[in-house]
């Protein structure tokens, strides 16, 4: 009888270990996941406006799809060959835009974000409709 008393506490201990284990595992899985989440927001300034940098190159924008609300300054670099802007419109916000961005150039624009939609996208020609334009979430 003792041999099967030992046996139950190692098959029960067995399942504890696994549930341990298993336990472990997801939250390390899970500090993982908020740490990508986190690199991916914008970098607070110190005069509470965070800047996000926008690449615009053809015919694209390459920023966050996703923002939390607030002020931001949209720091658009030109990395293409064609002259870029960039302009933003949406709740709260009508139509801001850059000037008109020369390769290698930069341009910045300051906006205050509430929740919603936004549209960004590139006024110059008819780069929008070439793909240079994304839906931003904001919240």
């Amino acid at each position: 009888m003792q041999v099967d008393v030992d046996a139950n506490r190692v098959s029960h201990r067995r399942p504890r270990a696994f549930a341990v284990l298993f336990g472990v595992v997801a939250l390390m899985g899970a500090l993982c996941a908020g740490a990508t989440t986190a690199a991916a927001q914008p970098a607070p300034t110190g005069f509470g406006a965070r800047v996000v940098t926008v690449g615009m190159v053809e015919f694209r924008l390459e920023q966050p799809a996703w923002l939390p609300p607030g002020r931001y300054t949209f720091h658009a670099v030109n990395a293409g060959r064609a002259p870029h802007a960039l302009e933003i419109s949406g709740p709260g916000v009508g139509d801001v835009r850059t000037p008109v961005v020369q390769s290698g150039g930069a341009a910045d624009l300051t906006v205050t974000l509430g929740p919603g939609v936004y549209d960004f996208w590139c006024p110059v020609g008819n780069h929008r409709q070439q793909g240079m334009q994304l839906y931003v979430r904001v919240g």
